[in-house]
């Protein structure tokens, strides 16, 4: 899971360091512009500002999915579930309450069972 959430931010970064560049470029091989025009180089487009909302809200939900107790499985799978989980935070995010309550509440009876075990109050 590591390796993927630092190959996203690799990702991620590199895209910032290419877009910072072409702004760069833009500027050092500045070309006058007629008077009565906007200067278009320093807005932003429509894809960069999807992508930045659609890469915000990915690792937003990335970093918020803490499974409990994840079961046994191989690393795949766990990343795979992991996306699942991010793919149902980022459509239907009431469920990230509901599924925090089943967890508080399935670890009260963890902890209910341990207590009557051991014979503690």
């Amino acid at each position: 899971m590591l390796h993927l959430a630092c190959v996203l931010v690799l990702l991620l970064v590199t895209y910032q360091l290419v877009a910072q560049a072409e702004i760069a470029s833009s500027i050092t091989s500045r070309e006058e512009a007629p008077s009565n025009c906007v200067d278009c180089r320093f807005q932003r487009t429509l894809f960069n500002i999807i992508w930045g909302c659609v890469s915000t809200t990915i690792i937003c939900a990335w970093a918020a999915i803490h499974p409990n107790m994840p079961p046994r499985e191989g690393p795949l799978r766990g990343i795979l579930r992991r996306l699942e989980l991010v793919f149902w935070a980022m459509v239907a995010p009431e469920i990230l309450p509901a599924w925090a309550l089943n967890q508080l509440l399935a670890a009260l009876t963890v902890r209910n069972v341990y207590n009557d075990a051991k014979g503690m109050w």
